[in-house]
């Protein structure tokens, strides 16, 4: 946490020489702690930066969250209702929390171990329709291994290149403001309804089982198969209260914990269930739904309070290699999303619901964030 804060502070001072015509920059910081069995804070801080019309139409961005630096080019227009765009990212040690191995809600040290990657992301996208879009993404992707600590029966992946080729659809009918999708907001006010679903597959060159020999959890395919599908919805209702819906669905074959989806915790890198660690859970064949209402403290007032619930299904919840095993998930958080002009302030207080698979019961956790429009256009 205390790294998030410097950061923050860091780009606070490099704010009014990066200012220019045409850019705009967004900070924020967090940690996301798991306080009852155990306690263990995750912490993030991140910078952005967007250049609007710097290449031809394009915007050029610049963004750095943690470990993680990505440089891109966004909405080069190539045609009527065609635009391309482009990244080259890359992060390191921490991709995907592996580092962090937990099972049934407990941290197993010697299971986690350095995962680092480099990715370059061309996305092309078709806006067919009013609100309606359809992209292709064709990701080639680098993955690389190692750890000095892990237990010596629990193999690391090999090295691997991979082909990540993607098909789209989003429908996107949100009125909400423009700056609501800053990275300073780390959880957007939605108003309107979106929805989105991908088909992908992940081609590797290498794909040897992993992990514990035989337990077949970590067993990849040659090619993924990921089908993934997402809702975000809200609405007010008079002019204090907001009311919000989020669903995430996944279907994954032949995937492994580099794949899998991340279920656990309260940030916004997440699959949100309250209460749990960041990661609790790595899921490849999921259903959780998570329904919110804010009220504001104040009529005239940005402040608000909330109420959030979230539960579903995952599959082989005991991490133990038993994919047609389903076990139930879910939370109950109290939340505060606080904004003073440039400034925003994010509480979060979790408790997940008890289930058969969890172990040290009962399991609470906080949230604690800051957002900062740095700069604007």
């Amino acid at each position: 946490m205390l790294r998030s804060l410097l950061a923050i502070g860091f780009v606070i001072l490099l704010s009014s020489s990066a200012r220019a015509e045409g850019w705009s920059g967004q900070a924020a910081a967090g940690g996301d702690a798991g306080l009852v069995p155990e306690f263990e804070v995750f912490g993030w801080a991140l910078f952005q930066a967007v250049g609007t019309d710097k290449v031809g139409d394009g915007d050029l961005r610049f963004y750095y969250n943690t470990e993680t630096v990505e440089v891109g080019i966004d909405r080069l227009s190539l045609a009527d209702k065609l635009a391309f765009f482009i990244a080259l990212r890359g992060e390191a040690i921490y991709a995907g929390v592996l580092r962090a191995f937990y099972q049934q809600g407990q941290r197993v040290d010697d299971l986690g171990f350095n995962a680092s990657y480099i990715v370059l992301r061309p996305k092309l996208q078709w806006y067919f329709a009013p609100k309606h879009t359809l992209e292709v993404l064709t990701d080639l992707r680098y993955w690389w291994f190692g750890s000095d600590d892990t237990n010596p029966a629990y193999e690391l992946p090999d090295d691997t290149f991979v082909f990540e080729p993607r098909i789209g659809y989003i429908y996107w009918n949100v009125t909400s403001p423009a700056e609501e999708w800053g990275a300073d907001r780390l959880f957007p006010r939605i108003e309107g309804v979106a929805v989105g679903a991908t088909v992908g597959l992940d081609i590797r060159s290498d794909h040897s089982a992993w992990g514990f020999a035989g337990d077949g959890r970590n067993d990849p395919d040659g090619a993924i198969l990921t089908i993934n599908q997402w809702l975000r919805a809200g609405w007010p209702i008079g002019d204090r209260v907001r009311l919000e819906l989020q669903e995430t669905a996944n279907w994954g074959e032949g995937q492994d914990d580099v794949t899998r989806v991340r279920v656990g915790g309260m940030n916004p890198y997440v699959v949100v269930v309250p209460g749990l660690p960041w990661p609790a859970v790595l899921s490849s064949r999921l259903l959780v739904a998570q329904a919110s209402a804010h009220f504001k403290v104040k009529r005239n007032k940005p402040q608000e309070i909330g109420l959030l619930v979230s539960g579903g299904t995952i599959n082989d919840p005991f991490r133990e290699g038993n994919l047609d095993r389903f076990g139930g998930i879910g939370g109950l958080a109290l939340t505060t999303d606080l904004r003073w002009g440039i400034w925003q302030v994010y509480a979060r207080l979790g408790w997940a619901f008890p289930t058969d698979w969890l172990v040290d019961e009962p399991y609470f956790s906080g949230l604690l964030g800051l957002g900062l429009n740095v700069f604007s256009n």
